[in-house]
């Protein structure tokens, strides 16, 4: 008889089950999930029980990861130089800088040791 070997959910790899492309994204023992990012961006958790009976059932494998994996369904093609695409997500890149500039508000470089 063989026995199928059983594929562990990996932080960063990818795999394929049921014709779908995905990446492991977090693995939260403690809820017996595995979160996984599809190939067009779509966030998803699997059951741990559900990945083992895939696993078993053979119809779950490691895949490589896709040269537009993030970027299938970017349908904008010619963005703005403003806005930065980082995985599914667009973030203008103002937003960045504000976000960077009020990091240092709080910060009094000239305070100390008097």
């Amino acid at each position: 008889m063989i026995r199928s070997q059983r594929i562990q959910p990996i932080v960063g790899e990818w795999y394929q089950s049921h014709g779908q492309l995905f990446e492991v994204v977090a693995v939260d023992d403690a809820e017996h999930v595995v979160e996984i990012q599809h190939a067009d961006g779509n966030l998803e958790e699997i059951e741990a029980e559900d990945w083992s009976a895939r696993s078993s059932a053979g119809s779950l494998r490691e895949a490589e990861q896709p040269e537009d994996a993030y970027f299938a369904t970017d349908t904008q093609g010619d963005q703005d130089a403003d806005v930065v695409s980082v995985g599914a997500m667009s973030v203008a890149f103002d937003e960045l800088q504000g976000l960077r500039a009020s990091a240092l508000d709080d910060l009094d470089l000239f305070s100390g040791g008097e």
